[in-house]
């Protein structure tokens, strides 16, 4: 259960970063530290987009089989981003910041963004994405069980609702360093680039069943209905 536990505090750290920088109008520019962001974004993401796919899902299967490649993946990807948010380090000058009664703006984006990304996880069940179910079938010597593809809301309204709240959260972060800009930048650009690899993924995954969804749900915004006309 080691990575689960750190995805878990990883992502808190994350959610903490997103909420604020102590100290923002004092902090002065430190391209050592900058640096050191840049590397531990990089390894957080290239861990994220290797290992999902290809190759990088073949090494996951070879040490116990296609039903511990989850767990691994979520070892990995845990241990990267626990070590990202342990290690980051708030760099200046500021950017920008959210001042007097415009600072309640920012959280209007972001409260609806960790909904959105809570909403999300439960629909596809926390213990997938942990890779929970699949350990508790390794530990008693069952076969994993199979990803279904199920349409539950928020999926039933666009494709991207856990990608949608992440960049919600980002684009709300009440104060904006420069450490702080580069994570908005370099996450919020990999979110927009491997959103249509990972549907191109779900599809082969999936077959039709996928592809009618993809037909008929808008990736990023719900369409409005007006009325039923069926």
């Amino acid at each position: 259960m080691i990575g689960p536990t750190l995805s878990i505090f990883g992502l808190l750290g994350w959610l903490r970063m997103a909420s604020g920088v102590r100290y923002s109008t004092q902090l002065e520019f430190d391209g050592g530290a900058l640096f050191l962001d840049a590397f531990l974004l990089v390894q957080f993401l290239a861990a994220h987009s290797v290992l999902a796919r290809g190759w990088g899902r073949r090494l996951l299967n070879r040490p116990f089989g296609p039903d511990a490649e989850r767990p691994l993946y979520v070892l990995v990807t845990g241990i990267t981003l626990a070590t990202m948010t342990f290690f980051w380090i708030d760099t200046g000058p500021l950017v920008w910041r959210w001042w007097g009664w415009t600072s309640i703006i920012p959280r209007l984006i972001q409260i609806p963004g960790v909904i959105l990304v809570l909403s999300s996880i439960f629909a596809i069940g926390g213990g997938g994405i942990l890779g929970i179910s699949q350990i508790r079938a390794l530990e008693h010597g069952r076969q994993a069980p199979k990803q279904e593809f199920v349409a539950l809301p928020p999926y039933s309204w666009i494709r991207q609702p856990l990608n949608l709240g992440i960049l919600m959260i980002l684009i709300g972060m009440p104060e904006v360093t420069v450490d702080r800009f580069l994570l908005l930048i370099g996450m919020g650009a990999w979110i927009l680039l491997v959103a249509p690899i990972e549907e191109r993924d779900a599809e082969l995954e999936f077959g039709e069943g996928y592809a009618a969804y993809k037909a008929r749900t808008p990736r990023w915004l719900p369409r409005l209905r007006i009325g039923d006309k069926e």
